[in-house]
């Protein structure tokens, strides 16, 4: 069958281009209801790699982030049928850039997508590959009744880790940025303060804050490509007080230079590098039913974090306003 498919054919060079699929026996149709762009996609857009060392061969069929329903199974299929809601989940650790889940169709194996959680929209449900890890952060950052909390960065990756840390019993939720739209929507979601780097030391108001103990947790939420990546990583380690807690989950695609990390030793900090999408497929497909919960109960506002929407047709306009607007917090594709 013929689908239509964001190609990636060059850097900076992104167009829908038309191509023939064939579904083998052991893989399934999704017909996409709705997909998004991801900061790696970003990334390779316009460097032309995801990492330095490992530059990409075009033509690239872009998207992961992205779900719909079944349209057609291969005869060994048996975990789907026709009309089933899905989440596309890749499994990142079988190789390969992506899917091409930026399209009106797309075909994976059945380990590469999960079933859409009862009462889920399907606008929400097709961001649950986005969605999941940064909730899985929240579950595994260790955060306790009445913690003070910090969270540098806020990305669509930090306003998630905010409102779960809120959520999940921190009495005061401190948010660090250099976007007054960013550092506002966190503010209007539930952070207590908001702390703007670019006009004021954060350090010296976290540290005026907790009366000099530093913050009970601290997560570190820029990422990629985030020209904040550096800086708010070592002031991640600053703001965090003796034996508290380091979380970091964004993924380090360039060198970066980290200082005093000699307290991570010295002053016993629990440092935490939390990824979901790293662990075999049949973890995070568990983990990813409690990850959704929240979304599913509405404990976490997400609509809001979507800034911007495109047509399937409009894939080169969406991707120039990706890379160039950094307020950007999460473009969606509607085929």
């Amino acid at each position: 069958m013929k689908v239509h498919s964001a190609c990636l054919e060059a850097p900076g060079k992104i167009r829908l281009v038309e191509r023939e699929v064939q579904l083998a026996e052991d893989e399934v149709l999704v017909k996409t209801h709705q997909a998004s762009i991801c900061l790696a996609d970003v990334q390779m857009y316009t460097r032309g790699c995801y990492v330095e060392s490992s530059p990409l061969s075009f033509p690239v069929f872009l998207g992961h982030e992205a779900g719909g329903t079944v349209e057609a199974v291969g005869q060994r299929v048996h975990e789907y049928r026709p009309g089933d809601k899905v989440i596309l989940m890749h499994d990142v650790r079988a190789g390969g850039v992506a899917p091409g889940g930026l399209a009106d169709c797309f075909k994976v194996k059945p380990i590469d997508v999960i079933p859409v959680p009862e009462g889920v929209d399907m606008d929400l449900a097709c961001l649950g590959e986005t969605i999941c890890p940064f909730v899985f952060v929240v579950h595994r950052s260790g955060v306790k009744l009445g913690d003070t909390a910090v969270v540098t960065g806020m990305g669509f990756i930090g306003q998630i880790i905010a409102q779960g840390l809120k959520k999940s019993g921190a009495t005061e939720v401190i948010v660090i940025d250099n976007s007054e739209f960013r550092l506002n929507l966190a503010t209007k979601l539930g952070a207590d303060i908001a702390i703007n780097s670019s006009a004021e030391d954060p350090l010296e108001a976290v540290m005026e804050r907790t009366s000099g103990r530093g913050a009970d947790l601290v997560c570190q939420a820029a990422a990629y490509t985030d020209a904040t990546v550096e800086e708010y990583m070592n002031l991640a380690t600053e703001l965090v007080k003796p034996t508290g807690i380091l979380v970091f989950q964004g993924d380090f695609l360039h060198p970066v230079t980290l200082r005093n990390i000699h307290r991570w030793h010295h002053e016993a900090l629990d440092v935490r590098s939390i990824a979901f999408r790293h662990y075999h497929w049949q973890q995070y497909h568990l983990w990813a039913r409690d990850c959704l919960k929240p979304i599913q109960k509405g404990m976490i506002q997400i609509r809001p974090l979507i800034t911007a929407t495109y047509r399937l047709n409009e894939v080169a306009d969406a991707f120039k306003e990706a890379a160039g607007n950094p307020d950007q917090l999460k473009i969606v594709i509607k085929p």
